[in-house]
């Protein structure tokens, strides 16, 4: 489950078939691994994580609209699990996909990392002057409303696969194997490296998202649920648009 992790974050470039072609082969033995292993976490994560890559390769390497390859990666993989979650041997398939509840810390905790992770990001925006991501340097040649639209879209969207893969499949899958704590660690070490090129980018890109990422999964097993952790990763997302968007020019 952590290689079909660390496959899954494996960046796709164009400009780099021969590694991308490798880092599919992986993939695809991995989840033939998993398939005859017969563990149902194992065959569960492949399950999502291979329609996820599969989705990722078709967009990138076919050159489709961001905003359609984000749509079908979101869709497609939930809807690969939700159907594996019919099968009684892989049953239940889904049970991050709970709501969760608004534990006591849930608000402070919720708050901390939405102003801490905000200024660091925008500070390290400030500094780093990095190249926003395509989609995002679209939006800078539209209008200001447009533009506006186009942020609060890719905060709520995005956030969508992320969290179901780090702290849905991910961290449930690996609980169920290796205990909440060791799960936590490992999903935020996977997520980490995930940014490697992103928002941020780079060594200190990886560290600040790592640490994000375990302040997520703390709240995802305090909540019960990955509601609350899409919520503040929907803020952080929107402080990446607006910094790209406004500041990024």
């Amino acid at each position: 489950m952590v290689a079909l992790g660390a496959c899954a974050v494996l960046p796709i470039r164009p400009e780099a078939p021969a590694r991308t072609a490798i880092a599919g082969a992986a993939a695809v033995m991995l989840i033939v691994g998993a398939v005859a292993l017969r563990s149902a976490a194992a065959i569960r994560t492949a399950v999502f994580i291979g329609p996820l890559l599969g989705c990722f390769a078709a967009g990138i390497l076919s050159g489709w609209p961001p905003a359609i390859t984000t749509v079908l990666v979101c869709a497609l993989p939930l809807g690969c699990l939700l159907l594996c979650g019919r099968s009684a041997a892989l049953r239940p398939a889904t049970p991050w996909l709970t709501r969760g509840s608004l534990t006591p810390e849930a608000p402070w905790l919720g708050l901390a990392t939405v102003v801490v992770s905000g200024a660091a990001l925008t500070g390290w925006a400030l500094v780093v002057r990095p190249e926003p991501a395509e989609y995002l340097r679209e939006l800078q040649r539209l209008p200001l409303w447009l533009a506006i639209a186009g942020i609060v879209a890719f905060a709520l969207v995005n956030p969508v696969w992320e969290e179901m893969l780090f702290r849905g499949v991910l961290l449930t899958e690996l609980a169920s194997v290796w205990g909440a704590k060791t799960a936590v660690a490992l999903q935020a070490v996977l997520f980490g490296a995930a940014h490697f090129a992103g928002f941020p980018s780079g060594v200190a890109g990886m560290i600040m998202a790592g640490a994000w990422g375990f302040a997520l999964g703390v709240m995802r097993l305090r909540s019960g649920g990955i509601l609350i952790p899409y919520l503040v990763h929907v803020t952080a997302n929107a402080v990446i648009g607006t910094v790209a968007v406004m500041v990024l020019r």
